[in-house]
């Protein structure tokens, strides 16, 4: 026979664990981390398990719904893990990345080095990469150039077949 909060669940309603387990996927739900997708789904087993076994003792009860936690955390760590994408998504969230290799169009001529591209209708600040950022001729507007990387929120860009 057990004590204190044991012995409360000893002679809990499955109803009990199932609100709990609601309650938690409401949280979860309204959260959207997914932390508490396991112990939710934990406590809708120990629910049903006390359908199933109405005499289950509280200590059992709560053994079943940590060991149900830790099997639903390492379930979604290994279907996570395959679901991942092989190729990854690289460019997600730094646009300027996935501009690397395209050609951009001069918007504004460039003075040392400096100036504007624009490519698929938006304008970015550019600046010559290497030796050519120096050359007495400037690109000017309608010229194309290379996107050769990015840093920060500026695109790197060279004249191409100027190497």
């Amino acid at each position: 026979m057990s004590s204190g909060f044991f012995a409360f669940l000893d002679n809990i309603s499955p109803w009990w664990w199932v609100a709990f387990g609601i309650a938690l996927g409401a949280v979860e739900v309204a959260t959207g981390t997914t932390y508490l997708l396991g112990p939710a789904v934990a406590a809708l087993v120990v629910g049903g398990l006390i359908f199933l076994q109405p005499d289950l003792g509280g200590i059992l009860q709560v053994t079943i719904f940590g060991a149900a936690v830790i099997l639903s955390v390492v379930i979604a760590w290994f279907v996570t893990r395959r679901m991942k994408p092989s190729g990854g998504l690289h460019g997600l969230n730094r646009r300027g990345d996935a501009l690397t290799g395209r050609m951009a169009e001069v918007s504004a001529p460039f003075r040392a080095g400096v100036g504007s591209v624009s490519i698929d209708g938006v304008v970015w600040r550019a600046r010559l990469e290497g030796e050519q950022a120096h050359d007495a001729e400037q690109p000017g507007p309608g010229r194309s150039l290379r996107i050769a990387g990015v840093e920060g929120a500026t695109l790197l860009v060279e004249v191409p077949g100027a190497n």
